[in-house]
């Protein structure tokens, strides 16, 4: 095999000098042309760019290196193109000497193998963007040289594959491909009923090079139109490919041997067009997080790195995707002993709440040379420590700011872009000696952690350490020395050996392995407050046993003053479940990261290892394995794969046991997983509220949704439960699922609004002791399971902020008895195995949600037009619906987005059917219905029913027509009030519903508008009011009226929404039993009837 070294010195002639044998060249300015050698032509289109080292005919679009140009003029595979340059130029050629194994070499044959199989099929991609005229590809040429140029494309060999993907299987069978290779290269896959078919279809096609340029694999970028396939996809893993070891763009950047330094970007399509600009020394991971081999890669190349992060918008974390990628590739750079810098992108100027519009990356903002040249750089350390001290809101995190800056510092080496470091940090923070100080201080402990302190053992540090604050230690025992001629004292009859100091703003916790003269040893925890009280002290450590402090508080600071030195720091896990800042999901006994490895607490309930950080989990620490009253809900929320039940299986047993109820159900589990995500986009989060009469398995159906977090336990029922141990319940993990039980209509009404509020993400509000002392409301951050026997009713605003699903069945086979026993048993063993697995999906999910779940609300809504449904009711199926579908291509269920599509609308439609049956409209109309049966609310006093063909209310300039007569309900709303406030004594409380209920009827799509009419006045009996008057001459008896101001109402709509039926008929008995005989099915014959007597 050729070696390195031959194969540098052939790229590394002049383009020109390569091809001139082929091409007569004339320069024209920075470039050379001439006739393009591939095709005839007369006027030369022929462009070579020795400063780039490429080539592009703007006829034929072919375009590349030297290499490439040999390869398809001499029709030639990549080695032997490199060795016909070498032999035309005098270059010796070298080849690898080692000796080589069979296997290594069967190794190296099969990796050319793969590399040949992308030269045809790259020849494929090729043609289908250059010459194929259908237009599907002169759509596909549209967008490549639109987004890019046209020469552009062809130098870098952007090619298409077509949607069809029969043509592309057909071309690899004629140039007899292997397709075991095919597959291996990731180019074929299989699908579950055996056909195989192309991975790559309807997708722009951008090839991935190794530095010398050879094609290893692609990323590939959809332009087709369905909603569901994800906007780039690169090749598998294969031999020739790792994406954790490959840089986008180092075929260009390897090539730019006099730059000073490589930029970095995010991605493939920034790093596409910076080159396009006119930066061929810019590289990207295919990937956010960078590997040590990335970094040892670019070290071979240049020691200087200018990141360019996208400016995101940081949605609940403290900085943005782009910036956290930064900070820790930035960070790892500065270790490896790279010169890094920083160019930040501003943020995008677009008017709109949306926070996705206001992303900015290379790629939408860097349009020429200028544009990045005016992005201020900084050096990564000072643009770390603005953004670390901007968010920092106490003396707490600006301590750790300035410690996690200083650490960083020692890695620079360069003595003059120290001191502007540390020039430019005073200016931020503190001052120069402060900086210089936390330096030396980094240093010193950086030395101690890599046991570099001095060559004394550890022993004699130990008591040189004790010395320097007045302390030796014997037999167990402290002892502290005296002053000149002053004999030492002891001053305890143990020692404590520091394990971990738990960090906390106000009253953090350290954890100390004491042992007493007698060799007995015990742990401990002891909060800050305990160590500065005397007295406090020496209760806790003799609480444990023969543990005695002798001495006064001066003592016990010099023993802290020697402990807290050689202490490390851990964070304590304060809320289970997702943690944002970190980047993890914490149970009770470890933490899953997100490469999704689980890291089980130590004995202390210590997990070390993450993020560069030690983190506490007291709840399994055997400090507290003796009380059980603590930590119950941390003990009960642990990972533990005891069932093993797959996830297709388990959602199986679901839906058999519980119907199609159960896959909504499963669906909003799946939204509280990623509830962060969710209610990011979407600022609310619904409640699933599963209703039933005793016996049909409503809460059953819950707990074994919550056996994905905890099991074992019942819920809190509603009842006995009061609302600080509600508002702890749901605010004690992040992005898990609470269960509550037992849900009544006549539960405290403070519960109810409680209820209300965990759709907008609020808690309780209290006053906050541990900071400021001001009222602060708690955040929660679950999903909330409702179970009950009631339909959430009480209150419309509750039941419009759930996703109600109904449970009718009460007896069951055997067969399902036997199913739901199952169920029950799988779930008592927990399935947090099932969760680890969901987890894993969560960076396809935070990319794809937001637009998945504009495209599903917008396919709902089309779904559902011709139905009025409540907007909060329609927000909340939206969710779950939007979930599935985000994660339908990775997870394996037994049911597919059509079908769940079809179940939530049938149950949006019941919900919002059930919603106007019991609204406050509703029952205003009930009600009046009522007053009108029972011959209170009377025709003409009350109401009055007219047809009419045009209708103009006050207020209104031009009529409303009607092609027929229609009804109009007038309303009096004066004498229909007097009915009602009847119903209460109250008068306060009478004026309050009485307004509100006008409101609601005022905004009701049936309400026409005001307009006067004559009503009769009724006498305080119920009759109406007459007079009396003389005309000529005679009594005259005459109804007295008045003329209000009526709510007018179209009566058709009131009559098919609410059932409304005001208007009445006058009949006869005969006609009475007639209906009667006709309703039963009776003949008339047989029943006798008395005809009417005429008087």
């Amino acid at each position: 095999m050729i070696n390195e070294s031959t194969l540098n010195k052939v790229r590394n002639l002049p383009i020109e000098d390569v091809l001139k044998s082929y091409v007569q060249l004339s320069r024209k300015g920075s470039t050379w042309m001439g006739v393009c050698p591939f095709h005839s032509e007369r006027t030369g289109s022929f462009s070579v760019s020795p400063q780039k080292g490429l080539f592009h005919c703007f006829s034929c679009n072919r375009g590349g290196d030297a290499i490439t140009f040999i390869m398809e003029k001499e029709n030639l595979p990549f080695w032997e193109a490199v060795k016909f340059i070498a032999r035309n130029h005098q270059i010796a050629i070298e080849y690898v000497d080692e000796e080589r194994s069979e296997e290594q070499i069967a190794e190296a044959r099969h990796k050319e193998s793969l590399f040949i199989a992308l030269e045809y099929v790259q020849e494929y991609f090729l043609e289908n963007l250059r010459t194929n005229m259908s237009s599907e590809c002169q759509a596909a040429r549209d967008y490549a040289y639109g987004r890019w140029t046209e020469e552009f494309c062809s130098v870098s060999g952007i090619g298409y594959a077509p949607k069809n993907g029969s043509g592309f299987m057909e071309y690899c069978r004629r140039k007899s491909l292997n397709e075991e290779s095919l597959f291996e290269l990731g180019l074929f896959k299989r699908g579950e009923d055996g056909c195989v078919y192309p991975m790559f279809r309807q997708r722009i096609m951008i090839p991935v090079r190794n530095r010398w340029g050879r094609i290893i694999a692609y990323t590939a970028r959809y332009i087709g139109d369905n909603p569901k396939a994800p906007k780039y996809i690169n090749s598998a893993t294969s031999c020739i490919y790792s994406k954790g070891e490959t840089l986008f763009g180092i075929d260009r950047a390897f090539r730019q041997r006099d730059t000073d330094y490589y930029i970095i970007v995010e991605g493939a399509p920034d790093v596409l067009r910076m080159q396009l600009v006119g930066f061929d020394n810019t590289v990207a991971a295919l990937g956010t997080a960078w590997s040590e081999g990335q970094f040892d890669q670019l070290k071979a190349y240049t020691s200087s790195l200018c990141f360019i992060p996208d400016s995101d918008m940081a949605d609940g974390k403290t900085f943005g995707p782009g910036f956290e990628a930064v900070i820790a590739n930035g960070a790892t750079a500065i270790r490896k002993g790279f010169h890094v810098t920083v160019r930040e992108l501003p943020f995008a100027s677009v008017v709109g709440d949306d926070e996705k519009q206001q992303k900015n990356d290379a790629d939408s903002y860097i349009r020429c040379r200028e544009d990045y040249i005016s992005l201020k750089e900084k050096h990564f350390i000072v643009w770390l420590a603005q953004k670390r001290f901007f968010v920092a809101g106490s003396l707490v995190e600006e301590r750790k700011c300035v410690a996690e800056v200083a650490d960083l510092l020692r890695y620079v080496k360069d003595q003059l872009v120290f001191d502007l470091c540390i020039e430019q940090l005073a200016k931020l923070h503190g001052k120069v000696k402060l900086w210089r100080d936390a330096v030396a201080q980094a240093r010193g402990e950086a030395k101690k952690r890599n046991g570099k302190v001095s060559s004394m053992n550890d022993l004699q540090r130990e008591a040189e350490l004790l010395r320097q604050f007045g302390l030796f230690i014997r037999e167990n025992c402290y002892y502290s020395t005296g002053e000149e001629d002053e004999e030492p004292s002891r001053i305890s009859n143990f020692i404590m050996e520091p394990l971990f100091h738990i960090e906390d703003e106000s009253n953090g916790t350290r954890i100390f392995r004491l042992r007493n003269m007698y060799n007995v040893c015990r742990v401990i925890e002891l909060k800050e407050s305990e160590l500065c009280s005397l007295s406090n002290f020496q209760q806790k450590v003799g609480s444990l046993g023969n543990y005695v402090w002798l001495a006064k508080i001066d003592k016990l600071n010099r023993v802290k003053e020697y402990l807290y030195s050689k202490t490390d720091t851990a964070e304590r896990i304060r809320k289970l479940g997702w943690n944002a800042e970190e980047g993890f999901f914490a149970f009770g006994n470890g933490i899953l990261t997100n490469d999704g490895l689980f890291k089980n607490v130590n004995e202390l309930g210590i997990v070390r290892g993450i993020n560069d950080k030690a983190f506490y989990i007291p709840a399994t620490s055997k400090i507290y394995i003796h009380n059980q009253e603590i930590f119950q809900f941390e003990r009960l929320m642990v990972h533990e794969n005891r069932s093993g039940v797959k996830l297709y299986d388990f959602v199986s047993r679901l839906m058999e046991v519980f119907g199609e109820n159960a896959g909504i159900a499963f669906c909003y589990l799946l939204s509280t997983l990623f509830r962060d995500i969710v209610f990011k986009r979407t600022r609310h989060f619904p409640i699933l509220n599963l209703f039933g009469e005793k016996g049909t398995g409503k809460t059953t159906l819950a707990t074994s949704l919550q056996s994905f977090f905890l099991h074992g336990v019942d819920p809190p029922n509603l009842g006995v439960t009061s609302i600080p141990a509600m508002n702890d319940r749901v605010s004690q993990a992040v992005n898990t699922l609470v269960v509550l039980d037992e849900y009544k209509n006549d539960l405290d009404i403070r519960k109810i609004a409680y209820l209300k509020g965990l759709w907008g993400g609020g808690g309780q509000t209290k006053k906050n002791t541990n900071t400021d002392g001001m009222a602060a409301q708690t955040i929660v951050t679950t999903g909330v399971a409702l179970c009950g026997q009631d339909k959430p009713t009480q209150d419309m605003a509750l039941y419009t902020r759930v996703i109600f699903l109904a449970f009718t069945k009460t007896s069951f086979s055997q067969l399902e008895k036997r199913h739901y026993e199952d169920l029950v048993s799988v779930c008592n063993m927990g399935l947090t195995h099932l969760t680890v697995e969901l987890l894993n999906h969560r960076e396809l999910f935070e990319k794809n949600f937001p637009e998945i779940y504009t495209i599903t609300k917008r396919e709902l809504a089309s779904k559902l037009e011709s139905d009025t449904i409540h907007d909060r009711i329609f927000g909340n199926w939206v969710i779950p619906l939007a979930t599935f579908r985000t994660l339908e291509t990775v997870i394996e269920v037994p049911f597919n987005y059509t079908e769940l599509f079809d179940t939530a609308v049938r149950g949006m439609r019941n919900q919002n059917e059930l919603a106007q049956e019991n609204s406050e409209v509703a029952d205003f109309w009930n009600m009046l219905q009522g007053f009108q049966t029972s011959g209170k609310c009377i025709d003409r006093a009350h109401y009055r029913i007219k047809y009419m063909k045009s209708f103009r209310p006050i207020s209104v300039k031009e009529d409303m027509e009607f092609r027929e007569a229609r009804p109009i309900l007038y309303l009096n709303m004066a004498a229909v009030a007097s009915l009602f406030n009847s119903r209460n004594m109250n008068a306060t409380a009478n004026r309050s519903n009485w307004s509100t209920i006008m409101s609601y009827l005022k905004s009701h799509s049936s309400y026409l508008g005001l307009k006067q009419d004559r009503f009769v006045i009724l006498t305080p009996s119920g009759l109406p009011d007459y007079s009396f008057e003389m005309v000529n001459g005679e009594q005259v008896k005459r109804i007295k009226v008045n003329r209000p101001k009526a709510l007018c109402f179209d009566y058709l709509q009131l009559k098919d929404a609410f059932g409304l039926e005001l208007e009445t008929e006058v009949i006869n008995d005969t006609m009475d039993v007639m209906e009667d005989i006709k309703n039963e099915g009776d003949s008339i014959s047989s029943i006798p009837i008395q005809e009417e007597l005429t008087f």
